[in-house]
């Protein structure tokens, strides 16, 4: 709309022009206008009016702000591959079977000589009237691996209260081989005196001793 206006304005102008400059020179035979030249004319007039327009639109566009988009960058996270550590593999732990192993069973090899008591009497404490008679027994066995022989063998009265009636050594006329048992008897009396009393006697061999043997009793008032 505007360029269609200003063409209007140019055109009212140009004839304007032409009436004044006819009546300035007073009554004439009016000039016969080219069409062509008119037409030149408002073509020219056109190209001036479409240019000043161009002008400025261009100077408004240059003066406004211009309405540039930002481009905001945003940083992109680079994914970087790690090789994963190369661990070292962890020994496994394997039944390993330990061979078992008896530990050795040591057995007592059996003396030359040795002895056990089997029994006893009379029992440790009996009880006897003063001045009374009793035996004491001893039952004994040949726990080694070599005979008693004769006349090596002695039973002896060693420490306590002496209470035997015939004396303080025998000696035993009789073999024992090993595993064998050999029953001691030894003529005792009863203190005259009420109390207790014991003694030890001893069974040896060779002067070495195989039996330690012990006597107790306890001597009352009837």
């Amino acid at each position: 709309m505007q360029i269609s206006r200003i063409v209007s304005i140019s055109t009212l102008l140009i004839l304007m022009l032409v009436l004044t400059a006819c009546n300035a020179f007073g009554p004439q035979t009016p000039a016969t206008v080219d069409p062509n030249v008119i037409k030149a004319t408002v073509d020219a007039a056109s190209t001036q009016a479409v240019l000043t327009i161009a002008a400025q639109l261009t100077s408004t566009a240059l003066a406004q702000p211009t309405n540039t988009p930002t481009v905001t960058l945003t940083p992109t996270l680079a994914v970087t591959s790690t090789p994963l550590s190369t661990s070292t593999p962890m020994a496994t732990a394997t039944n390993t079977r330990v061979p078992f192993t008896l530990a050795p069973t040591f057995t007592s090899t059996p003396a030359n000589f040795n002895c056990s008591l089997v029994s006893s009497a009379p029992a440790a404490g009996q009880k006897y009237n003063i001045n009374d008679e009793f035996d004491a027994v001893w039952v004994v066995k040949n726990t080694g691996i070599k005979n008693w022989e004769v006349g090596t063998l002695d039973l002896r009265y060693d420490s306590g209260q002496k209470m035997q009636k015939l004396g303080d050594i025998f000696d035993i006329q009789t073999l024992i081989e090993p595993n064998k048992e050999l029953t001691l008897v030894v003529d005792m009396a009863v203190p005259a005196t009420a109390g207790k009393y014991s003694a030890t006697w001893k069974l040896l061999t060779d002067n070495t001793t195989l039996c330690n043997l012990s006597v107790s009793i306890e001597a009352v008032v009837p």
